[in-house]
């Protein structure tokens, strides 16, 4: 991955550092930059999540993703980083109120190593929490 690039297609310039004020402005930044879209599974394209597929569609292509892709993307820098990444399965609720099947989403539960400090990041779910959310194991 070439971090730089990344940044300039989320519109970063701010310094990266293995701190929680990056984690927040790198996801606040990628949320509003990077949109939430699923047209490719409506029209019945392949999807492919190889680290390959994800930069061209998203970084070169300037295109946005559902949330297997937007969180790969962004779990894909945070390690480059040198964040701790953990994926996580998430359940969406439905307009009925019931839980929808396993692996329907996926989150990111995200450890600054020297920290020790949990957060969930989320950039895939569209219009959702702007900065990671501290999270308690």
């Amino acid at each position: 991955m070439d971090i730089r690039t990344y940044l300039e297609r989320i519109g970063y310039d701010k310094p990266v550092r293995l701190d929680v004020e990056s984690l927040f402005g790198l996801h606040r930044t990628h949320l509003l930059t990077v949109p939430f879209e699923n047209l490719d599974i409506h029209l019945g394209l392949p999807i492919q999540l190889s680290a390959d597929a994800l930069w061209n569609k998203i970084v070169i292509h300037r295109r946005g993703g559902f949330c297997y892709e937007l969180n790969g993307m962004f779990a894909w820098l945070l390690k480059q980083i040198g964040f701790e990444v953990i994926y996580l399965n998430g359940r969406v609720y439905n307009s009925e109120g019931k839980r929808g099947q396993d692996f329907d989403h996926l989150a990111l539960l995200v450890r600054i190593p020297s920290a020790g400090q949990f957060w969930l990041a989320d950039v895939g779910f569209g219009d959702s929490f702007f900065r990671a959310i501290a999270f308690r194991c």
